[in-house]
């Protein structure tokens, strides 16, 4: 069996042991706490049926009844019967008790003290089907619903509410049962039966409705019992008939209306006696929420030890597996380092004990990944000089490997095109790798200048350059202007060497343009595709016919944002291949010295009516008028060049 195949083994053994003593563990468990729940709940039962019984030894039965016609004048008697229900009380949460009278002629049970009271003075309404109190509230009347001993358990609760119209009216199921008179004195009536807290009148009244059932109203202070003797003991049937029956036979029990579940609620009944006659009972209402409470005291109980237990068989498990765990933990982090690209670090082979093989096999892939990574990141490098990145991002793609053949989109961009004046002449005289300096040192100087002002060099045309300014059309004719200064301070350096100069013509022209991927799968280029392009080349070449340094097209000129920013004339409107308008054309002269811009500037108007006259087909009075220019300004050369080409006919 290899290293591999017998690790499986033990993990699948060690799997299927875990899962059957979980398994095990969780059917043992769960018998255990059902015992143990149903024995908690018999003993606690039985607790309260002893104590039950001992507050009936404490309560007279002929005083008892008496309770609900006790006055004034008796009420210590009352204070004598009530203060032995409060020494043996249960706690809230426990449920609650409360003695019941029997009237054995109609079988009704009615109480005979009750400890439920009011948190503050109201008008308590009672029916067979609901129980509420009204309370006044910040001179707005509250809706209490109320949960006392006795209240009937109903499938659909009645819809009470509490409406403001008029007046405040206590409405049951659409009908108006009650209607408040004053909030403020919580004054209420119903037809002609009033009701007023102040009153010294019978504080309880019973209203009949034709379509309901009967309703008691009656004030009730704070602190005042909400079921003081006397009042009707409210039940379902089944509960009612099952306390009638143990009065009259004189058995103490517990009675359940759902003897199914351990956890419904109880009434412990014991029956009060005299001379063997019965006369009512002491009833204990334990609620549903103690159960539930003594049930997630033991379920607490039970998941403390056998988290204590877990926590131990964690401790061993964890003590045993870490020489297993701990090699394959540093192997982990060596994986996580790798992903976060920090390669400048080794595994001791002494940390993996009898798996310190991993350790040096992993070394030894390590140093082979850092080698082929050194070699890729130069590669990539090598790679990122020759790809257009400006031109992917126009296309929308993040990397090279993104890019597919024939991605293309339409773009409004200005094109710069740029060429060395008389290069031909210069490279006859240089050797092939003389050439290639001359051309990388002269590209260096103005290569920057068009990075910086957020163009995109397109093409390396030899000793030409095609450049693209996605964002304004100012950032080409800025960068041309740039571009012009820091070749003059480079031809400063050539002069102070005695070597050639170099100049340049620079053509700008703005338009739609066809940006794509050509070429095919294995090889392909990112370029652009337009007359846009072709148009801006022809207007370089038109610099050396017209001698001037930049020429710029009216459509540049139109998405110019500020026009007092350059130093521009018109040249002429010439007829172009490709186009077939003329296209008109302007000078930057930005770069001359002082005194030739003011010449050039002078100048613009007599060049502006010279063209006219040519367009008019008066050539000699063009031509004249050009000449007069240059007697002004022979350093324009610009002029002879009109001249010549107006006599050609080729403007």
């Amino acid at each position: 069996m290899s290293i591999k195949s017998g690790r499986q083994f033990r993990s699948y053994i060690i799997s299927w042991f875990l899962m059957i003593v979980g398994l095990i563990v969780a059917i043992g468990s769960t018998n255990i706490f059902q015992r143990a729940e149903a024995y908690l709940f018999e003993n606690f039962n039985n607790n309260k049926i002893s104590q039950l019984n001992s507050i009936a030894q404490l309560i007279d039965p002929r005083l008892h009844q008496q309770l609900d016609q006790v006055s004034k004048a008796k009420l210590p008697i009352f204070e004598r019967l009530t203060n032995s229900f409060k020494a043996q009380a249960l706690t809230q949460n426990q449920g609650i008790t409360f003695s019941l009278n029997l009237n054995p002629d109609n079988e009704t049970l009615t109480y005979g003290a009750s400890y439920q009271r009011s948190p503050q003075e109201g008008l308590l309404v009672v029916s067979d089907l609901f129980k509420v109190l009204i309370v006044p509230k910040n001179e707005k009347l509250e809706l209490v619903k109320l949960r006392l001993p006795g209240q009937p358990r109903i499938t659909r609760p009645p819809q009470v509410e509490l409406r403001f119209r008029n007046r405040p009216e206590l409405v049951v199921n659409g009908q108006i049962i009650l209607r408040i008179l004053d909030i403020k004195n919580l004054t209420a009536t119903y037809k002609e039966i009033k009701l007023n807290r102040w009153s010294k009148k019978a504080q309880v009244a019973t209203i009949n409705l034709p379509s309901a059932e009967e309703v008691t109203y009656r004030f009730v202070p704070k602190d005042g019992l909400l079921q003081p003797p006397g009042s009707l003991f409210y039940a379902e049937k089944g509960l009612k008939r099952e306390i009638l029956k143990r009065i009259v036979v004189g058995e103490t029990a517990q009675i359940s209306l759902d003897s199914q579940n351990l956890k419904a609620d109880r009434y412990l009944v014991s029956p009060l006696f005299s001379e063997d006659k019965p006369l009512g009972a002491v009833v204990m209402h334990v609620f549903q929420e103690t159960y539930h409470g003594i049930s997630r005291e033991l379920l607490q109980s039970v998941w403390l030890i056998f988290s204590l237990m877990s926590a131990a068989i964690l401790l061993a498990a964890m003590f045993f597996a870490r020489k297993i765990t701990s090699p394959l933990e540093q192997l982990n982090l060596a994986i996580t380092r790798l992903i976060k690209n920090d390669f400048n670090f080794k595994l001791p082979p002494k940390g993996f004990g009898s798996f310190k093989f991993l350790a040096e096999q992993f070394n030894q892939m390590l140093a082979h990944i850092q080698k082929s990574r050194g070699e890729l990141i130069q590669l990539n490098k090598s790679y990122h000089r020759f790809v257009p990145h400006g031109l992917l991002k126009q296309l929308g793609v993040a990397s090279v490997d993104e890019i597919s053949l024939g991605d293309c989109c339409e773009r409004e961009m200005t094109v710069l095109f740029c060429d060395i004046r008389g290069f031909t002449t210069l490279s006859e005289s240089m050797t092939p790798q003389a050439n290639f300096n001359f051309i990388n040192r002269y590209l260096s100087q103005i290569a920057p200048v068009i990075n910086k002002h957020g163009g995109i060099i397109d093409k390396y045309m030899g000793d030409g350059i095609m450049a693209l300014f996605p964002n304004r059309a100012d950032d080409a004719v800025k960068a041309a202007i740039e571009m012009l200064a820091s070749l003059d301070k480079y031809n400063e350096k050539l002069r102070q060497k005695k070597l050639p100069i170099v100049e340049i013509g620079m053509g700008i022209h703005y338009g739609k343009m066809m940006l794509g991927t050509v070429g095919t799968t294995q090889r392909m280029d990112a370029t652009v595709v337009s007359d846009t392009v072709n148009a801006a080349a022809r207007v370089e070449a038109l610099t050396k016919a017209f001698a001037t340094k930049i020429l710029i097209t009216e459509e540049t000129k139109r998405h110019l944002s500020d026009l007092t920013q350059y130093r521009l004339r018109y040249i002429a409107a010439c007829q172009i291949r490709g186009k077939s308008k003329p296209v008109t054309l302007y000078e930057v002269f930005d770069n001359d010295t002082v005194s030739i811009q003011e010449e050039k500037a002078a100048n613009q108007p007599t060049m502006i009516r010279a063209w006219k006259k040519y367009r008019e087909g008066d050539i000699a009075t063009a031509v004249a008028l050009y000449r007069r220019q240059i007697e002004k300004s022979p350093n324009d050369k610009s002029l002879f060049a009109l001249i010549e080409r107006c006599q050609s006919g080729r403007l």
